[in-house]
């Protein structure tokens, strides 16, 4: 979450900087955005109270479905700045999860530096890595200290989605005539012919 938080403030930060406004985002247009919000909720209801009810089977397929909608996402909003390094972190993560039973593999110092580690067990989607985890280092092996608000453990593929969504966000802030490199200014006093 403050990966997150951080890739937003970010975003905002560097689109001001560079004479961004708020309003511009509006004119960036992305197909299939449905998909980002279904997969968020797919997987909040998969790790929220309801994750015993729902049982570890239909837990995991749900993780990988969202995943899966949200690289259906990129795919159709490839052109987009920032979005192919968002999808390329999302693979990964996609890839850690699928290779570890459905679950993203964490290691246990990230964990116990985040203050997530309550005995033996993680609090969210993460599986405490071991010598049978696959491909750990693309789990989520780095740490925001527990000191810091939001604390939590991050894997190097939220790093390229956080980089990612900062530069979709300060782009997309950009005028959309400077955003679009086939935006030409049209010259109302040019003659016609």
């Amino acid at each position: 979450m403050l990966v997150l938080v951080v890739a937003l403030l970010l975003g905002l930060l560097v689109g001001f900087a560079t004479g961004g406004r708020l309003t511009y985002l509006k004119s960036i247009h992305m197909r299939s955005a449905w998909l980002v919000p279904l997969a968020l909720a797919i997987q909040l209801i998969a790790f929220s109270r309801l994750r015993d009810t729902l049982g570890a089977d239909l837990v995991v397929t749900g993780h990988l479905v969202s995943y899966a909608l949200l690289l259906a996402f990129v795919v159709r909003n490839y052109r987009v700045p920032g979005l192919v390094l968002a999808g390329i972190g999302t693979g990964l993560n996609a890839l850690a999860i699928m290779l570890n039973g459905g679950y993203m593999p964490a290691s246990r110092e990230a964990l116990t530096t985040a203050g997530v580690l309550y005995g033996g067990e993680t609090s969210n989607n993460s599986g405490i890595a071991d010598a049978s985890t696959r491909l750990s280092f693309l789990g989520d092996v780095f740490a925001v200290p527990q000191s810091v608000p939001l604390a939590n453990v991050f894997s190097v593929g939220d790093v390229l989605i956080a980089v990612g969504v900062a530069w979709l966000l300060a782009h997309a802030m950009r005028s959309p005539r400077e955003a679009s490199p086939s935006a030409v200014p049209v010259d109302s006093n040019a003659d016609p012919l």
